[in-house]
């Protein structure tokens, strides 16, 4: 089966149930979105929503969100929610997916990309390593507001 990859640049209702299908998958406990909130992040400005679909029925399988913003050194990049559908892993859809944003972020003159992923996700920090990412040596903090 081949896959393609494109960024969602219009809202279409039928968007939200697939993202939220693949957020669950991703992580449990995932807020469920509405239209509104697909809306935001498919219109916003610093936000590219890349889906992999299927060829023959355009079926979404696959996303991640690239992030640019601008800080006073440069532009920087960050992805958000990688996830390929259980039924669809293994088939080098993430590897696309990654590229093309990696992609996307040279074109748009990005200069470092950086996420974070879950250390008990083994197969996915594997891959991330194999597409040239380097594991950092820093604390994440946050805070929930």
């Amino acid at each position: 089966m081949e896959f393609y990859i494109e960024q969602l640049k219009t809202f279409s209702p039928d968007v939200t149930q697939v993202v939220n299908d693949l957020l669950i998958q991703l992580n449990p406990t995932s807020k469920i979105l509405s239209d509104k909130d697909i809306k935001e992040i498919v219109e916003g400005q610093s936000n590219q929503l890349f889906v992999a679909r299927r060829k023959n029925d355009k079926k979404i399988v696959g996303m991640l969100t690239l992030v640019i913003y601008r800080i006073p050194v440069w532009r920087k990049g960050w992805l958000e929610d990688i996830v390929v559908d259980k039924e669809y892993r293994n088939k080098g859809i993430a590897t696309q997916l990654i590229k093309h944003a990696i992609e996307a972020a040279k074109d748009d003159g990005v200069l470092s990309l950086n996420f974070t992923s879950n250390p008990n996700r083994e197969a996915a920090n594997s891959l991330y390593q194999r597409l040239g990412f380097e594991k950092r040596n820093t604390n994440v903090y946050w805070i929930k507001l």
